[in-house]
């Protein structure tokens, strides 16, 4: 079987930012060494048979694939509520956004669901990111679409896999249609985008993709997030959209006063944004909180000084911080 970093994709021109090595190497395969190899574990692929298997981190709090959109001409409300759309964690568990309403207003909180996959499954998943022959160790971007669309978003792929890290960025995955000549893209990277288009086409549909046996048990489960990063602006006086309804304002449900809630981060989103993580204990607390709630809910501590909240589901593997905006 090829390994991630068998094979380089030089682009030129474009790309050849992205075409120098990286200085990693793949552990040998089984045809390489002089003994036997070892006996199959869960790093080096355990239920897949171990020889010929992908090495992958297997921790509950590691990430194995995460593909995710970002940047793009959409409202800062929506940039830093966005959740990855596929994660594939080291204990096998996919975590993926569901059916989201198209209510007004919509949920505070995205709709995940999550489901475990065998190590077969995995090795399943790791072989279509191998077939794309993009995952070198080295981070690559793809930006020729550029040309041809513009405030469109990127996606973004972060494989931990086969002792490399890579990190595949495309702008306007999805846009490029057959026959389509976008001017100075070469036919590597118009190769690169297809690709990747089937990529992430099998990945949202992983269900079809990867065969039933291939995970632990039949359907999608909600996933309950136990870590939030929360947005607080403090929007007294301002007019409530939609009126004054009953269950629209909301007692602040900790003990903290929303006004001195994390730290200030700038005015992004109003005066005075402030932005904190709440885990453990505080998290369930504002897991039950916010899964009652809506985007224009609003808390208050004393019926007059009202916060607005736009809470940031974070994932096992991600940092318990707030970003530098």
């Amino acid at each position: 079987m090829k390994r991630f970093a068998a094979i380089l994709l030089v682009l030129p021109v474009v790309l050849a930012a992205c075409a120098a090595a990286g200085g990693s190497s793949v552990p040998p395969s089984s045809d390489d060494e002089a003994s036997e190899p070892p006996p199959p574990s869960a790093s080096d692929g355990g239920d897949d048979g171990g020889e010929g298997a992908i090495e992958h981190p297997t921790g509950a709090d590691e990430a194995i694939l995460v593909v995710s959109s970002q940047g793009g001409f959409v409202p800062v409300e929506f940039a830093v509520r966005n959740v990855p759309s596929f994660t594939l964690l080291g204990d096998g568990r996919v975590i993926v956004l569901g059916a989201q309403t198209l209510e007004f207003p919509g949920p505070a909180l995205p709709a995940l669901q999550e489901r475990t996959l065998t190590e077969e499954g995995i090795q399943q998943v790791l072989r279509a990111v191998e077939e794309t022959d993009l995952f070198t160790g080295d981070d690559l971007e793809l930006r020729g679409m550029q040309q041809m669309v513009a405030d469109a978003s990127d996606t973004v792929f972060e494989l931990h896999a086969a002792g490399l890290d890579s990190m595949v960025t495309v702008y306007a995955l999805g846009m490029l249609m057959p026959d389509m000549e976008v001017p100075g893209m070469d036919p590597a990277e118009v190769a690169a985008h297809e690709a990747l288009t089937l990529l992430s086409e099998n990945l949202l549909l992983a269900d079809t993709f990867i065969p039933s046996e291939m995970w632990e048990r039949e359907g999608w489960q909600p996933y309950e997030p136990d870590a939030f990063r929360l947005y607080v602006v403090d929007v007294t006086g301002q007019p409530i959209e939609g009126g004054d309804l009953p269950g629209m304002v909301q007692d602040w449900p900790t003990d903290d006063e929303p006004a001195a809630f994390g730290e200030e981060v700038g005015e992004f989103l109003g005066p005075g944004t402030r932005c904190g993580v709440v885990e453990g204990e505080l998290g369930e607390t504002w897991f039950a909180e916010l899964s009652s709630a809506n985007e224009n809910t609003l808390w208050t501590t004393d019926g007059v000084n009202r916060f607005r909240v736009l809470a940031r589901p974070l994932l096992p593997h991600e940092e318990r911080s707030c970003p530098e905006l």
